[in-house]
């Protein structure tokens, strides 16, 4: 499969796995040919664990799954169809598109995106494992799969970036990047699954112009935004909450001006661990540095599982020497207000 050198690669991989009755996961097509036996068995074999794990209901919509060992994830859709030569009389398989672990941001935001294609592809499998199967057909299909989710992803890039530029500097101001008098370096903290990413996607609408840093487990994103007629740039560092990389945090908090701590208000774990997040901030930079920030609740949106009241996180920010918000990436309440509110805080601290 030839690509153009302008072309990015975001797919590394793809794999067409069966349910077969007495072999259990088996790989009927995998890309690129040189793809390693091991590899691919370990690929189909989560997949398809995964698959009987749930009694044989199949998920209906696209799932991601990681492959830690191999730093890598999967996009994956699974399929089943009518076969009476089978036990239970269904046959069961899955595609699974393999892409780096950096790169899923961009698979997670435009998920819903890429459903369509899936579905399309999937008919056309179903189709050919109920008449006539044969792996070159599967190729076909997965092959033409995988250039579809390319195009569409590279055209989300394109408008994105496009969108970037037009969002920071409007085009036809006469103003340039050289009119950034204020960059200030602002660490986004919290346990896994709070919500720290999807913040700053909502905020930045920006998953393909980020610079990853594998080492220190951390995105860091720009914005630039415009402060009592000043442009103030935010330099984001969405910080890993993985315990694997507390090793090298002096590293992230190193420079930095402010700091957003967030937490899940559905998650109490993750509300008693801001304070040590903020404890470890303080260990790991200058003791002269002031700490600029928010206590930020994400996921207000959920309102009956909350578990944090309002007083209770008052008092928190209090205790820290900090304000607080509440915020839903989900919908994009206060999403802005807390950008926004940090850099004219940063702002106004040091202009």
């Amino acid at each position: 499969m030839k690509r153009s050198s302008m072309e990015r690669e975001y797919i590394t991989g793809a794999i067409y796995t069966e349910l077969h009755e007495d072999l259990g996961p088996n790989p009927l097509y995998w890309f690129p040919y040189e793809m390693s036996e091991e590899m691919r068995m370990s690929i189909g074999l989560k997949t398809i664990t995964l698959l009987t794990a749930e009694q044989g209901v199949i998920p209906k919509s696209v799932i991601i799954l990681p492959f830690p060992s191999m730093n890598l994830k999967g996009i994956i859709k699974f399929l089943q169809w009518k076969d009476d030569k089978k036990r239970g009389g269904v046959g069961n398989s899955a595609i699974t598109l393999v892409f780096r672990e950096v790169d899923d941001i961009i698979f997670y935001k435009y998920i819903q995106d890429l459903e369509f294609a899936f579905n399309e592809i999937a008919k056309q499998l179903v189709q050919i494992e109920t008449n006539e199967p044969s792996v070159e057909k599967i190729e076909k299909v997965i092959l033409s799969l995988i250039e579809n989710v390319t195009n569409i992803l590279e055209e989300f890039r394109t408008k994105e970036l496009a969108t970037q530029a037009t969002k920071e500097f409007p085009v036809g101001n006469g103003e340039s990047k050289e009119t950034v008098k204020y960059q200030f370096k602002v660490i986004v903290c919290g346990d896994p699954s709070v919500g720290k990413t999807s913040m700053i996607l909502r905020f930045t609408d920006n998953a393909f112009k980020r610079t990853y840093l594998p080492t220190l487990g951390v995105n860091v994103s720009k914005t630039t935004i415009r402060v009592n007629n000043a442009h103030v740039q935010l330099v984001l560092w969405d910080i890993a909450g993985q315990e694997k990389f507390s090793t090298m945090r002096t590293d992230f908090y190193s420079g930095s001006r402010g700091v957003l701590l967030v937490f899940d208000l559905t998650n109490l774990k993750s509300f008693d661990s801001v304070s040590k997040w903020y404890k470890d901030i303080k260990e790991n930079i200058h003791r002269d540095t002031e700490i600029i920030g928010y206590v930020i609740g994400n996921k207000n949106d959920l309102k009956n599982e909350r578990r944090i009241s309002v007083n209770e996180i008052a008092k928190l920010a209090d205790a820290l020497d900090l304000k607080f918000l509440e915020t839903s990436a989900l919908t994009g309440e206060n999403i802005d207000d807390a950008f926004y509110s940090i850099a004219k805080s940063l702002y106004l601290k040091n202009k």
